[in-house]
């Protein structure tokens, strides 16, 4: 079936349930970011493979609402089909639950799949269609019928993340959460996020591509933990490991009559922006429910000491392998051709020589020319283009390694670069060093830093649209909450051991887009009596382009740190490189 023919096939669906309108997220029953290929309905309905949207469909319209990151490759996809475009951000664009009010008649329908929309989502639209007189119905699946040709749920093995890693058991975690528990004065306590769990139990697995995750629920019980998984993915050693730390594993199916079973006056602690409405629909009526965030995710932030020490031998590894290919890049004849796709295979050859690598941390972005204005573009077979020797190119990849997750981006320029683009460069560039280099007091946020990196842009009258930096798990998801630097207040203190990202960047659409990104862990610097001052260090080793920097344009004080920061580059890089190598970087290094 082509586009239009499933919209047809889901309006006569939604006739024989007199649904007005459905909505298709793109989420899974674990809320996750990037979500297996069984789960991708909204991608499969529309065409549409970008991570972000929603689509709508009622017996008139068909809309997708995407954000600032896939404006163009959503409307490429989308040509062809029913299917409009509304570009989240832009004036005068609704979202698509003001949408539906204005468009829908009273005591209209609409219906969603509860296992695909988290509990704060459906109050929020409940309550919106409830002040226009629409009705929601929490039950309906128009994809199940009509996806023929549906991908399986994954069932990869699972396997365990040693302690030598990991820094903790996962007793210790458990243990950890109890306490936690205890404070909210709960006896149980549900996960259904994939990378909360996978951080818990010390487990790893390959169901999500390029996330090691598994995909199951978690109970952790007064007594007893039950991980709610297919018992195929348990092998009889990993089952003896479970069985030692006193964790019962269970038919992944079985969480909802799990959870309708549990006694009555009970409490359970769930998070509302992670569960699932059906989730918190199954849950024992006469329970008492406590709506709070996952213990996990405010743990998993902040990393261990054992966490760290590898963090910072994976940032050396994972920067031989992108020197090494910046340097197989810069070196290719001209009449070799290379193209987007085929220089990402070549970046994941170098990942993988290096000790413990594992797999990608995300599809690498492999970006030539107009292609790197779209911040989140991933080439395809329709899209790939050649890399020839005039153009700006930007790339943006990462590594799963037992010893930790790494996220880098770079952008080269092959050729002579404008005047224009040399400014670009060097405006966030300089936006870069401001965030690394700066001091801050205990407390606080990441969007009191993110104004530091877009200063110099908006002095120039320019901006970008995403956020400055995310967090970054240990071998797990490379974006993961709670803090984040974004022009959203998020509620978040930056604290000792966590790990973001530093990335501003600026996007010329139809001509070329410029990012560049570290990795940094948050320290502490010193304590006077202004209080604590933190900082954030630097995990990442990869030289920034001197071919795009307008020295003029640096204060002392940058140029000191694009100094200090290459010699440490060298310094780090150089004993694992080839000669030639070594000296090439020597070259890319000279000091300013």
């Amino acid at each position: 079936m082509n586009t239009n023919e499933k919209i047809d096939g889901i309006r006569k669906l939604m006739t024989a349930a007199n649904i007005a309108a459905v909505i298709i997220p793109s989420n899974d029953p674990h809320q996750s970011e990037y979500v297996a290929e069984h789960w991708q309905a909204r991608k499969w309905l529309t065409g549409f493979s970008g991570s972000a949207g929603v689509a709508v469909v009622t017996h008139e319209d068909a809309i997708l609402w995407t954000d600032f990151r896939y404006y163009t490759q959503a409307e490429n996809e989308l040509s062809g089909s029913e299917f409009e475009l509304y570009k989240l951000g832009e004036p005068d664009v609704p979202n698509f639950p003001k949408w539906i009010c204005k468009e829908l008649l009273t005591g209209d329908t609409i219906g969603i799949d509860g296992n695909m929309f988290n509990l704060v989502d459906v109050k929020k639209y409940k309550a919106q269609f409830d002040s226009k007189g629409l009705m929601l119905d929490t039950t309906i699946d128009v994809i199940t019928d009509l996806w023929i040709d549906r991908p399986p749920r994954p069932d990869t093995n699972a396997f365990s993340l040693p302690q030598i890693y990991a820094g903790k058991s996962r007793k210790d975690k458990i243990k950890q959460i109890r306490e936690k528990m205890d404070a909210f004065n709960v006896s149980y306590h549900l996960i259904a996020t994939l990378d909360d769990i996978a951080w818990t139990l010390n487990l790893r697995g390959k169901d999500v591509h390029t996330n090691p995750v598994n995909i199951a629920f978690l109970l952790i019980g007064p007594q007893k933990v039950s991980l709610f998984v297919s018992k195929k993915k348990v092998s009889d050693d990993l089952a003896k490991e479970l069985n030692q730390d006193k964790i019962d594993w269970i038919e992944y199916e079985n969480i909802y009559t799990v959870l309708s079973k549990i006694q009555n006056s009970e409490a359970i602690l769930i998070d509302p922006e992670n569960i699932n409405y059906r989730l918190y629909r199954s849950i024992n009526k006469k329970c008492k429910i406590v709506e709070k965030q996952n213990p996990a995710i405010g743990l998993k932030a902040i990393k261990n000491k054992v966490e760290i020490d590898h963090l910072r031998q994976t940032a050396v590894k994972d920067g031989v392998a992108v020197v090494n290919f910046l340097h197989w890049l810069e070196h290719q004849k001209e009449d070799k051709k290379i193209t987007e796709i085929s220089v990402a295979e070549k970046l994941y050859e170098f990942r993988k020589n290096q000790d413990a690598f594992m797999n990608n941390s995300f599809d690498p972005i492999m970006a030539y020319q107009d292609h790197s204005a779209m911040c989140h573009y991933s080439a395809t077979d329709q899209t790939n283009v050649v890399i020839d020797k005039n153009g700006m190119f930007l790339t943006d990849s990462g590594g799963n390694y037992l010893t930790g997750t790494t996220d880098i981006t770079r952008t080269v320029y092959r050729g002579d670069p404008s005047e224009q683009e040399v400014r670009d460069y060097t405006l966030v560039l300089k936006g870069h060093i401001a965030v690394a280099s700066t001091l801050f007091p205990k407390g606080t946020r990441g969007f009191q830093i993110d104004t530091l990196s877009r200063q110099y842009l908006w002095k120039e009258g320019m901006d970008f649209g995403h956020g400055t930096g995310h967090g970054v798990g240990f071998f797990l998801c490379v974006h993961e909450g709670p803090a984040r630097i974004s022009p959203h207040p998020v509620d978040v203190k930056l604290e000792k051991g966590m790990v973001l990202t530093n990335e501003p960047g600026v996007y010329r659409e139809g001509g070329y887009g410029i990012r560049l990104e570290n990795m940094v862990l948050v320290d502490q610097a010193f304590e006077n009596e202004f209080g604590m001052f933190m900082k954030f260090e630097n995990l990442t080793y990869c030289h920034f382009e001197r071919n795009l920097i307008n020295t003029k344009m640096l204060s002392k004080d940058e140029k000191d740190w694009i100094n200090r920061y290459h010699a440490k580059v060298f310094e780090k890089l150089s004993p694992n490189l080839e000669k030639d190598v070594a000296s090439w970087l020597k070259e890319k290094i000279k000091e300013i």
